[in-house]
């Protein structure tokens, strides 16, 4: 479920509306988004990487309407919100570590898997800052909802499709946009931090 504000935020909304009719509960299109994360590793593990880019794909979209559904049908429920978060932890940490068997053969790239690390420090420091701010009182659950952030998990998952897209592609350099996710996800991190502090 897609939170946050910005562009992300409003499609998730706006799929709500439209897919309300899904015969599936929130919860169940939670569980599936998973589902398919873990369909796109595998595929990604036997070298199936288009086919695993596609599982990925619905992976986020399905990750994006659960939420967006729970709202428009008025099914929220605090554990759809604690079991949408486990997903979309789950959900980007398949995808990061799917990277590891892409053979990226591109000139000049650093190692992906140190990139890696510092993208998965920055998702998951991200959200936990979000997370305990709210839960320590250091903020609102309203504020937390509405801290500012430089990438958003929604605009991310679309960053890391189009990078992969690029690679299976064949162009030479997108580990700079790779590179770029994981330095703009820091500095989220870090932009929330400051914010809860302030």
């Amino acid at each position: 479920m897609l939170k946050s504000g910005g562009m992300a935020g409003g499609v998730s909304s706006s799929l709500g509306k439209y897919l309300g009719w899904v015969p599936l509960s929130p919860n169940q299109i939670t569980v599936l988004a998973v589902l398919c994360a873990i369909a796109g590793f595998g595929l990604f593990y036997l070298g199936e990487y288009w086919l695993g880019l596609a599982a990925f794909a619905l992976a986020f979209l399905l990750d994006a309407v659960d939420g967006a559904v729970a709202r428009a049908r008025g099914e929220t429920s605090k554990m759809g919100g604690f079991l949408d978060g486990v997903s979309d932890r789950l959900v980007e940490f398949f995808l990061l570590i799917s990277l590891l068997f892409v053979p990226l053969g591109m000139p000049y790239a650093p190692d992906a898997f140190w990139i890696i690390l510092v993208l998965f420090f920055g998702t998951c420091m991200a959200a936990f800052v979000k997370a305990y701010a709210a839960y320590q009182g250091a903020l609102t659950r309203e504020e937390a909802d509405k801290m500012p952030g430089i990438l958003e998990r929604g605009e991310r998952g679309a960053f890391l499709m189009l990078f992969v897209f690029l690679v299976l592609y064949g162009f030479a350099y997108a580990w700079v946009l790779f590179a770029a996710i994981a330095l703009l996800s820091i500095l989220t991190f870090l932009q929330r931090l400051r914010f809860v502090v302030k």
